[in-house]
Parts: C-alpha cells; sequence; structure tokens
C-alpha cells in the first residue's frame, strides 16, 4: 500500500474521511492499494483501489485556488462532459468538501509532446472534441480571459516581483476584445489539453476539468496550437475533425492563440517561475 514520497507539504495517504467516500470502503475497510498520481503540481491526486473496483481521487491542494479554478463550475461541465463519454464518469463529488472529486480509474497512456504531431492522434483528438463541443453548455459563466489575466496581475505583484512590461499586456487586451467583438457560438470548451490530461485507453479521454469554460470550440483548437506550435501543420486536419472549416475560422484562431499562450505566460509568473523551458512561446513585445 505503499505510495510515492510527496513534496514538502503535500499528503502521504489520502485522508479517511475521504477513502470513505470511495466504493467499497464506506464502512471504513482499508483500500487494497492506493498510490500519488503523477501530473498535478496543486491537487492531492490519488488511485485507490477497493474490492468494488479502481477510482481515481482528487482533493484540493494548499494553493488550489487559481484564477480561472471554480470547483462549481468545473463539476457541471465535467458532468456534461462525462454523459457523452469524453470525460472520465464521476462517481462522487463535493467541491465543498475539499474539492473532493471521485471519477472512475481508466486504464490507458497519457499522451506525450509527439502525440500532438501524430496526424492520427490530432484526429482522434478533434473528433473527441466534436462530440464535447456539441454539447449543450451548462448555464455558467463565460470564459473572460481578461479578468482572469487581472487576477495573475494581482498575485504577481503580491509575489513583489516586478509588473510584467505593459507591450505584451496591451496585445493580450487587444486580442481579448477581439473575442468579444466577433464570439462564437457559445460550447463547452475543456481548455487545457496538455499532454497529461489526454490518455489513450479503450477512447481517447480528456482528464482534468479545472479549467473547463463556457466558451467556444475555437478555443479548443487554440490550446493545442498555442501549447504544442508542431501541431500547426496539422491545423487544418483538426479543425476538419473536430466539425470545422479551417478556412472559415483561421482568422479568428490568432487572437485565441495569444490568450493561451498570453494566459500560460503569467500563469507562471505568478507562481515565482520564469516560461522558459516549459515549451510555452515567449511573449514578446512585439505587435
Amino acid at each position: 500500500m505503499a505510495a510515492p514520497l510527496p513534496s514538502p507539504g503535500r499528503l502521504t495517504a489520502p485522508p479517511a474521511w475521504a477513502l470513505a467516500r470511495v466504493p467499497g470502503l464506506a464502512g471504513g475497510e482499508r483500500p487494497l492499494a492506493f498510490a500519488r498520481l503523477a501530473g498535478g503540481s496543486v491537487n492531492e491526486v490519488f488511485r485507490i483501489d477497493s474490492r468494488l473496483g479502481s477510482f481515481v481521487l482528487r482533493l484540493n491542494g494548499a494553493a488550489w485556488r487559481r484564477p480561472g479554478v471554480d470547483r462549481v463550475r468545473e463539476l457541471a461541465l465535467h458532468r456534461a462532459a462525462a454523459s457523452a463519454g469524453v470525460a472520465p464518469p464521476i462517481v462522487d463529488a463535493d467541491p465543498a468538501a475539499d474539492g473532493l472529486l471521485i471519477t472512475a480509474w481508466q486504464q490507458g497512456r497519457l499522451w506525450c509532446a509527439a502525440d500532438y504531431e501524430d496526424l492520427a492522434a490530432l484526429h482522434r483528438l478533434g473528433e473527441r472534441l466534436q462530440v464535447l463541443h456539441a454539447l449543450a453548455a451548462p448555464d455558467v459563466p463565460a470564459f473572460d480571459p481578461w479578468s482572469i489575466a487581472q487576477q495573475y496581475l494581482q498575485q504577481i505583484e503580491a509575489l513583489d516581483r516586478a509588473r510584467p512590461p505593459p507591450a505584451p499586456l496591451a496585445r493580450l487586451e487587444r486580442s481579448c476584445e477581439a473575442l468579444r467583438r466577433n464570439p462564437e457560438p457559445a460550447c463547452i470548451a475543456h481548455g487545457d489539453l496538455a499532454e497529461t490530461n489526454l490518455l489513450d485507453g479503450e477512447r481517447l479521454w480528456l482528464l482534468d476539468w479545472e479549467y473547463a469554460q463556457r466558451s467556444d470550440a475555437l478555443m479548443d483548437i487554440a490550446c493545442v496550437l498555442a501549447y504544442y506550435p508542431g501541431a500547426q501543420r496539422h491545423a487544418a486536419e483538426l479543425t476538419a475533425a473536430a466539425g470545422m472549416q479551417f478556412g472559415a475560422v483561421n482568422e479568428g484562431l490568432a487572437p485565441r492563440i495569444h490568450v493561451y499562450q498570453a494566459l500560460s505566460w503569467l500563469w507562471h509568473l505568478a507562481r515565482g517561475e520564469s516560461a522558459q523551458g516549459t515549451g510555452i512561446p515567449a511573449i514578446r513585445p512585439a505587435n
């Protein structure tokens, strides 16, 4: 039942009250096994095995309150995606109980950077996104990237770090304004299609719905292209697999790609880090 040693301040084992919410452990039974799952830098995530199956338990980490994260919205969008088989089924959830989320464990392989340059893999992702984007979006607040950027700036200032230069922030504001002026039809957007959030198993599962938003379908295409520039040579095929004509939407991708790049840049700065070496393209004051 040994779990890998966490970094300082992280849980070494799931708390008893949370284990009691896992199927098969409600009577105080001990899990058959548990293990901390890699991938998240903030949340406490464990695989739990009981006599009734295998499950993933997620609890808030110490720094879970971050710009763009809302546990109630996350749960509503995850539930909708799970109903269509895009996200793993939810077994139990209680945002007020330390963000508790229990999902069915899914066997598979997490993506790696090379998958975003593989046409067949991107086609599978596009097909999953088309299913997701066709769902009715729950009535949650719309994605507001400029508001999120302002929250990041407050965190950066609280760290007593220099405020980012004005030119790239002005460009981000222009990109956000372009999205407001030319809105696409609202849908559920996953919003964080990084390799640790895509699991190839019996199907391609989309994991970790923290940054899911009521936004538009182009945002998920832009997310992939922003995080993985190697995917850009297959942008037309990815877009087509997601149910859109690349020529008709290409112009709208540029501001959305920039929004993701800029928010990722601010995310690292708000953590006291540099975005260099992360794979996120540098945000330059040009344009």
